[in-house]
């Protein structure tokens, strides 16, 4: 089957890397046909698994990809059409594609409530496909810390939380620890892909945060307050967004000798490390442990890069 995704458009490089370990992860097979970010055009035999994405708006059967309004045959019993521009093709308005392509469809319009919803994504191609499946109905916005019956304000992004889970490369099912897990936005979005949750802090308040929130969506986690040194078992992998500054507790220890003890005990634990980490250096402590495989810098503000790394043995 050929699926039109399209893509949080903010984060190119790692919007792709987390389609790519969401496919590999569950172990399916695909190839990219097209590349026109933010839409990306796959083949592949199951496509709900993508449907984990946190940097995905929305998944299409892919019907048609061509310069110019395409000719397209199709018969829908109850449609729409909905286009969307992104980057390109600046003389040709949505609104005028969905007047034409509404017009090459046989079948009743139903601009309210339509069965069938005929996407256009128009990037320097004019993309199209009938949506299967579409991100605005999971609310990650209820997920934002403002919404969150704890919160703090460094507290993660629930896309990004999502899509750092989706780094690791593992099945539903899979053990994920967060050993720096504040108030529990990482477990939040493992949780709810189905993955078996284990969360560790040094601050006793954080675990309580972390079990109130989870609780807010139905979850339950093993939580521990414990130094990351003293965690022990086995994970499938560790996601985790350590503390990084001035604003974060690391009870006056210096954060790179932090991270040189949580990297030396991950080692011992995991062989898969997905983590937040604010410069080089940082990554280089985890590279004496770990390969790096692949790292993403995110702006966060003037003075603060995030860099999404994935790690393995």
């Amino acid at each position: 089957m050929r699926v039109m995704l399209e893509l949080w458009g903010e984060y190119p490089e790692l919007a792709m890397a987390e389609t790519r370990g969401i496919l590999v992860g569950e172990g399916i097979s695909y190839s990219i046909v097209e590349k026109d970010f933010p839409v990306v055009i796959l083949e592949t035999k199951e496509w709900e698994p993508l449907k984990r994405g946190g940097l995905l708006r929305r998944i299409s059967q892919h019907i048609s990809t061509s310069m110019d309004i395409p000719e397209i045959n199709l018969q829908l019993d109850d449609f729409a059409v909905r286009a969307r521009r992104y980057m390109g093709l600046r003389d040709i308005s949505a609104a005028m594609l969905e007047r034409e392509i509404g017009r090459r469809i046989k079948g009743r319009v139903n601009l309210s409530f339509p069965k069938h919803v005929v996407r256009v994504a128009i990037a320097r191609k004019i993309h199209v496909g009938i949506e299967l499946y579409n991100t605005s109905s999971e609310s990650f916005e209820s997920r934002r810390a403002k919404n969150l019956p704890v919160s703090y304000p460094i507290t993660m992004h629930p896309r990004l939380a999502r899509a750092m889970v989706n780094l690791a490369r593992v099945p539903r099912g899979a053990r994920i620890l967060d050993p720096f897990c504040g108030t529990g936005s990482i477990l939040i979005e493992a949780g709810l892909l189905g993955m078996r949750i284990y969360g560790s802090d040094i601050d006793e308040r954080m675990i309580e945060a972390s079990r109130i929130n989870l609780r807010k969506f139905g979850l339950k986690a093993e939580l521990e307050s414990k130094d990351v040194g003293e965690i022990e078992g086995k994970y499938d992998a560790i996601v985790t967004d350590p503390p990084y500054g001035k604003s974060s507790s690391t009870r006056g220890e210096d954060v790179y000798q932090l991270y040189e003890r949580a990297f030396k005990k991950f080692q011992e634990i995991s062989s898969k490390v997905v983590i937040s980490l604010p410069d080089q250096r940082s990554i280089k402590i985890g590279e004496k442990y770990f390969d790096l495989v692949e790292m993403y810098p995110l702006r966060v503000h003037k003075s603060l890069t995030r860099y999404f790394s994935y790690f393995r043995i």
